[in-house]
Parts: structure tokens; sequence; C-alpha cells
């Protein structure tokens, strides 16, 4: 019977290394920031509600990469081109794939003005930021514009906050590890008592 005991301890530390991931959150931290022009859908940011394109700083082009730190060190340069989605509606719900720069992706779940006038509006919102081998973080970020005699310029500036919880993946698979021990436990039983 120890012996018993013995094999079902060394069966449980083989199974649980085998089936129990080693969960360590590495969530994106810093900040990222781009800058380009935008077309909005009237002739006064007083009076917008949308983006109806983005364009970069002097002929054509894709917005840029203005500025960026922490885990964006050494996957984002600054000047490189960022794809944003478009039409977006200053208030909105979702928008996957709302923006894309050096592997990383921001999911928009929502946005709103925050405020708006005198020729300028600003915009907030909230989502998840993923890519490069880091875990899906929250973050959250703010658009600012300005009427024509500005060329229609924009900053957007985004800062990551903690990583999303894995949804009890970890836990499900340390519930699956102790069940092939028990049910390896019950076999091996089985096998010593029919002797």
């Amino acid at each position: 019977m120890k012996n018993l005991s013995k094999t079902i301890l060394v069966i449980a530390i083989i199974t649980g290394g085998l089936f129990c991931q080693h969960v360590q959150a590495v969530p994106i931290t810093g900040n990222i920031t781009f800058a380009g022009t935008c077309s909005l859908n009237t002739k006064s940011a007083s009076t917008a509600t949308m983006v109806t394109g983005w364009h970069g700083l002097g002929a054509g082009g894709l917005p840029q990469v203005l500025s960026h730190d922490g885990s964006f060190n050494g996957s984002v340069t600054d000047g490189d081109a960022v794809t944003i989605a478009f039409p977006w509606s200053f208030n909105s719900g979702a928008v996957p794939n709302f923006w894309r720069v050096d592997g990383f992706v921001f999911n928009l779940t929502s946005s709103s003005i925050t405020t708006q006038g005198k020729g300028s509006v600003t915009v907030n919102g909230t989502g998840t930021i993923s890519g490069n081998g880091f875990d899906l973080t929250s973050g959250t970020w703010s658009f600012t514009t300005q009427n024509p005699s500005a060329s229609s310029r924009f900053s957007f500036s985004a800062a990551a906050g903690q990583a999303v919880p894995d949804g009890g993946s970890g836990v499900a698979l340390l519930g699956i590890a102790l069940v092939g021990i028990e049910c390896l436990r019950r076999g091996l039983q089985a096998k010593i008592t029919s002797r």
C-alpha cells in the first residue's frame, strides 16, 4: 500500500505538470500617440459626429505614430503608419480592430464625446489592446481635433491599463488535472484489489 501511495504521488506531480499551464499575466504597459489629419462629417468640429477618413500629415498616406513608451518599445517606431477604422462615430459601441500598428491591435469597446464646441471636439473611450505576445489589456484613449484652421489635425493617445482576466481557463485546467489524478488512483486501487 505504501508503494501505491508513492506511485499516486508521482503520477499526481507529473499530471499536474502536464495539465496546468503557468498562469502569468503579461499586460501591455505604456502609452502610444498618433497624429495626422482627418475628414469629418461636417465642416466644423463643433458639430461633427464622426470621422469619415484618416490621412497622414503632409501629402496623403496614413496617420503616424508620434510617440510611444513602455511595452510599445521594441516593436513600434515613431513615424510608423497606423491603420484606423472609418467611418467612426464619436458616440459608438464596439469596433473590432479600431486601430493597428506594428502587431498591436486596439479593439474599441465604447466611445463618447466629452467636450465639443468653439471649433474643437474631444472624444474619450475604452477598449482592449493585444499583440506581440502580450496579454489582452484594457486601455483608455482620447481623440482630439480642431476646425480646418488647424488643418484638421488630430491627436490620438492610448494608455494601457490592466490585463483582462483569463476567464477561468487556468482553474479549468487544474480541475481536469485533479479529475485525472483521481481516475488514475481509482484504476490503480482496482488493480491492487483484484490481485
